[in-house]
């Protein structure tokens, strides 16, 4: 990193910073892939587990697209765990490319908001004596 300061003797000069980085949870996927055909209902879970050192519960969920093709419902741990999941449902009538940002509220003070990314691609099945191949 360059450091610049109004000392004439030593205007410019060099550091390096190190640290470690530490995990505040699991999450698992961290990015939902889903593909199907219009009409059917795909589903994922994540799974996020916080870490032993930075305990933590979720206060609250949204999606930030508002995409109504997912639906999205939080589930605390049950008695004695500690990891929440997301259930994922996306449906769409047509064929089409989803994409919602699931963002977590956490009362963990140094990762307040979780991220998850989701994707859904609904496409039609290729007709008989069709490539998927691009010439």
């Amino acid at each position: 990193m360059l450091v610049t300061t109004n000392d004439p003797e030593d205007k410019q000069f060099y550091i390096t910073v190190l640290g470690k980085v530490e995990k505040v949870a699991d999450i698992s996927p961290r990015v939902v892939s889903l593909e199907g055909k219009p009409g059917e209902t795909l589903t994922a879970r994540v799974r996020i587990t916080p870490e032993p050192a930075y305990p933590f519960s979720i206060l609250g969920m949204n999606q930030e697209f508002s995409n109504e093709a997912f639906t999205c419902k939080l589930i605390p741990p049950g008695k004695g765990e500690k990891t929440w999941q997301i259930a994922i449902t996306v449906t769409s009538q047509k064929p089409d490319s989803l994409y919602e940002i699931i963002t977590l509220q956490t009362d963990n003070q140094y990762k307040p908001k979780l991220k998850v990314r989701a994707y859904a691609i609904y496409s039609e099945p290729l007709k008989e004596g069709t490539s998927k191949e691009h010439g």
